[in-house]
């Protein structure tokens, strides 16, 4: 079963009660839609909610029969919370009909990878009518064949959470409005850096060089939590996967109405990306409200408005 089923509120589900959603998903399911995959064959994607905005998506094929093949199936959430509008590149994965959405976001310092949401959204983009592909690749005058990146298209980030804490909020030494300011201008030196600018990039190395020195110092004395405000690090040997601190912005509850579990939706703000993280009451340690800061593992999931 998917790990990641618990954070939509089925902690205690079996095989066979699993199998029985699936087949309700099946049966009744309250969205479909209908496309050609990467091979042109015809692919179906049926979802039920068990809650609002989230729930769980299973991808396959029709039969002649009208019977249902099954992919693969995973648990979903979805947010409204436009995150990132940097260049993306999508890959699809190697061993079924699921893609990944991976782009730099300067306020990161890492690649972004996340888990895409919206596959037949990105497969009618890419193809047309006849199910020929029509965007994904180009050709050049060398005859090489590249990707298309994808742009000024929006991303909303969402995440899925088995298991995680509540921090009490740190100190801050710096304003807002200053801490913003100081954020935006190293913004531009990143994208300066990356275009070769070598006085920016001595200006970054000098940056990055007074900051270890002062925490440093630091450490000897405070806890890692009192210095480090928020964090996104990779997590795991699954690239989509990441730990993360973050300051609570917005806080609701919500109740899978299949086993009546409480999960808790969360707007988190850390390295100045917003997303919307979802963990089942029982897997979170302490009381989450705003201003508090949460710490866990986090399966990223994006979807991008590729009609926008």
């Amino acid at each position: 079963m998917h790990q990641f089923l618990r954070a939509i509120g089925f902690s205690d589900i079996t095989k066979k009660q699993l199998n029985e959603v699936i087949n309700n998903i099946i049966d009744k399911p309250e969205k479909i839609k209908v496309t050609k995959d990467s091979e042109g064959n015809e692919f179906a994607e049926l979802s039920c909610d068990v809650a609002p905005n989230m729930g769980i998506t299973v991808r396959g094929i029709y039969n002649d029969d009208d019977s249902f093949d099954i992919d693969y199936y995973y648990p979903y959430f979805t947010g409204s919370e436009k995150t990132t509008n940097e260049i993306i590149d999508i890959e699809k994965h190697s061993e079924k009909e699921s893609y990944a959405g991976v782009c730099d976001d300067p306020n990161l310092g890492v690649t972004l990878i996340f888990y895409l949401q919206n596959v037949m959204d990105y497969l009618e983009f890419i193809f047309d009518k006849d199910g020929l592909k029509q965007k994904e690749y180009n050709i050049d005058r060398k005859g090489s064949v590249y990707r298309i990146p994808i742009k000024n298209k929006k991303v909303s980030l969402t995440a899925l959470s088995i298991g995680g804490m509540i921090l009490l909020p740190s100190h801050r030494k710096v304003e807002p409005v200053k801490a913003k300011k100081e954020q935006d201008e190293r913004e531009k030196l990143i994208q300066a850096a990356k275009k070769g600018d070598e006085t920016a990039i001595e200006n970054l190395t000098i940056e990055d060089i007074d900051t270890y020195n002062e925490l440093s110092q630091r450490i000897l004395k405070e806890d890692v939590f009192s210095i480090v405000d928020s964090s996104f690090m990779p997590c795991g040997v699954e690239c989509d996967q990441y730990q993360v601190v973050g300051e609570i912005l917005e806080l609701e509850e919500e109740i899978n109405h299949y086993t009546k579990e409480t999960v808790y939706i969360m707007v988190i703000e850390c390295n100045n990306l917003s997303m919307t993280v979802a963990v089942n009451k029982a897997d979170l340690l302490g009381e989450p409200a705003v201003g508090r800061r949460f710490k866990g593992q986090v399966w990223l999931q994006g979807s991008v408005a590729f009609k926008g």
